[in-house]
């Protein structure tokens, strides 16, 4: 109090700020920026890696018309999610302990590999010291603190994404791709198919009683919920089973991904779809979590109902914790231990209820597709509670 009540005699914001420890270097190494160049020249199988540095440059656009200039296939990190539409015809998905069969071994296969603003950490890049071995390494950060850090680049470029991209750009590169690209539609096919089959085998071995109980597959949902939504939407993922079901089966064209990456912070989506609305009130936001992940910031609908911010909210309801069901299952052979959320999970309707939001709940998968068209049909704030078996693994 005594702080707030001194008073300013003068003050004027200055016209710009010029802070002495922060000089970030813009427009990349005219000389490494020719080097990579002609590494791609001889390149028969590059790939681009795009991080979550491409959406905090604004160098999607940049991404896109380099990638599509020289034919180069493109992957992800979690936080680089939607640097490239999810249906472009050169990406080929997210990377990483939780990503694409297909997409990893793109990256293996690759003779050269262009990281951009992707940091190499073990989460997002499966064996970082492996994509040294046998590849032309370039990785182009505005922190230089990143580079090399976990992995040491053949040619770092120091710069800000869109900057060097334009740069890049400018460059004529005469190269056929034809043959790398058949060969990762081939892993792509081959894995899409071989996910199918796993999926049928483990129907095939739960029983007519199981099955019944099995009501919304999570993986179908997500899809047919993203490509409802508006094009340039806003799709939040929370932590847990459903963050790696959406990083896998959300459709992003124009929108954006938000996740807290590798951080785990159970309770984010909630007060970040939040966030996003008030940022791009114009823009559609959906939060999806977990029934275990709700409860940790369900307490922000008194926020949500207080300024009057129109979010829709899905919970993936299990009754479980079910990424570390899903690890006591795998690791520990069924010897399950607080996991099982049993009933001190609230009355989610009467939750709603006492906060003033609607509420539906899809319970079948003959409701799903009329639900989720109920539920994004207009602005106002919704929770959809979604059915999910607890027996269902990522």
């Amino acid at each position: 109090m005594d702080v707030q009540q001194q008073e300013i005699r003068k003050f004027e914001y200055p016209h710009e700020v010029n802070l002495r420890t922060y000089k970030p270097t813009i427009s990349g190494h005219a000389v490494q920026i020719k080097k990579v160049i002609r590494e791609l020249q001889k390149a028969k199988r590059p790939i681009i890696c795009a991080g979550g540095g491409v959406h905090l440059s604004g160098a999607k656009k940049e991404l896109r018309q380099f990638a599509e200039k020289n034919d180069i296939p493109v992957v992800s990190t979690m936080m680089g999610l939607g640097a490239l539409p999810s249906d472009h015809f050169l990406y080929y998905g997210m990377v990483g302990n939780n990503g694409q069969p297909y997409g990893n071994r793109a990256m293996n296969d690759a003779d050269m590999i262009i990281m951009v603003g992707a940091r190499v950490a073990d989460r997002s890049i499966s064996q970082p010291d492996l994509i040294t071995e046998n590849k032309v390494l370039v990785h182009i950060d505005v922190d230089p603190a990143e580079i090399g850090k976990n992995a040491g680049p053949t040619i770092p470029i120091v710069g800000d994404i869109r900057h060097v991209l334009r740069e890049f750009n400018k460059a004529d590169i005469t190269a056929d791709r034809s043959l790398w690209l058949d060969q990762l539609d081939g892993y792509k096919d081959d894995a899409q198919n071989a996910s199918r089959r796993r999926r049928h085998m483990f129907s095939s071995a739960l029983t007519d009683e199981e099955i019944s109980a099995q009501t919304v597959n999570p993986e179908v949902f997500i899809k047919h919920l993203s490509r409802a939504m508006e094009k340039d939407a806003v799709y939040v993922a929370d932590v847990g089973q459903n963050q790696l079901w959406s990083c896998a089966n959300c459709e992003i064209r124009d929108g954006r991904f938000l996740t807290s990456g590798g951080m785990g912070t159970m309770g984010y989506a909630v007060p970040a779809a939040m966030g996003a609305k008030l940022g791009a009130p114009d823009r559609q936001v959906v939060a999806v979590c977990g029934d275990g992940g709700f409860q940790m910031t369900m307490m922000e609908l008194a926020t949500l109902k207080q300024y009057d911010i129109p979010i829709k909210i899905v919970v993936l309801r299990n009754n479980v914790l079910g990424l570390v069901r899903q690890y006591q299952h795998f690791t520990y052979k069924d010897r399950f231990s607080v996991v099982d959320l049993g009933d001190s999970i609230p009355d989610l309707e009467k939750l709603s209820e006492a906060y003033g939001i609607r509420y539906q709940q899809i319970a079948t998968v003959e409701e799903m597709d009329s639900g989720i068209d109920k539920f994004l049909a207009d602005d106002e704030a919704t929770l959809l509670e979604v059915i999910v078996d607890e027996k269902l693994v990522v």
